[in-house]
């Protein structure tokens, strides 16, 4: 890819179907909507069900990390998640901190999307040598600590972002935890990822994110945190 700062692909997995799909957004919807929720709102409003169930296979859940998450920029190292929240019926959105969202974007990708609900408990890995869903019967009913313990054991150095007991059990003030305690906490969204028996997405894969001027970059950062 020739692009700069962004990565001009998005990842869409059906857990329903077992299908996981990379999408080039149109460069016009990337100036539009730039990056992190801009881009959630883009892609759920144009083609999520109306009056579908938050907790049903038809809700999307979208994790997006900002449109300078993975550069020097100040304050950039957040990430959105977002979707139809079963708290309020309507637009959820929540974000998060740590090395998550800067985990997304050096995937190789600028957001992930994922819809359906898996017959059993999986997760996503996204690695070096592709992107797939893993049974995770072994995880379910595990905390989060203890989630990315044995992620860690598996994978050595990841990033990931899971659910507790709280999302398992569709519980709507249930959020997304990474980094052990960065939590995307608001509207639900973890009773959502548990809703579709989604308990981790854990990333491997790791790519320099390339910068059409880092000197300037580095020059507008310090006078920013100035």
């Amino acid at each position: 890819s020739d692009n700069y700062g962004y990565n001009g692909k998005i990842l869409w997995v059906d857990l329903t179907k077992e299908e996981i799909k990379e999408e080039e957004p149109d460069i016009e919807i990337y100036k539009k909507y730039l990056g992190g929720y801009g881009l959630g709102v883009y892609y759920i409003y144009t083609r999520i069900k109306p009056k579908c169930d938050p907790l049903g296979p038809d809700n999307i859940i979208g994790f997006c990390p900002g449109l300078l998450t993975g550069s020097t920029a100040p304050f950039s190292g957040r990430y959105m998640v977002c979707g139809k929240s079963p708290l309020t019926g309507g637009w959820g959105d929540s974000n998060s901190g740590g090395n998550f969202g800067n985990a997304i974007k050096r995937s190789g990708y600028d957001a992930i999307f994922i819809t359906g609900i898996a017959k059993e408990p999986v997760y996503l890995h996204i690695g070096e040598k592709g992107n797939e869903l893993i049974d995770a019967s072994e995880l379910w009913g595990k905390d989060v600590v203890e989630t990315e313990n044995i992620l860690k054991k598996k994978y050595g150095k990841c990033d990931s972002a899971t659910i507790g007991s709280g999302g398992e059990n569709k519980c709507l003030i249930a959020g997304i935890v990474n980094d052990s305690a960065r939590i995307a906490a608001r509207s639900g969204l973890g009773a959502v990822m548990g809703s579709k028996k989604l308990k981790t997405i854990c990333i491997t894969n790791k790519k320099k994110l390339k910068i059409a001027d880092r000197k300037l970059m580095v020059e507008l950062s310090k006078e920013y945190n100035k």
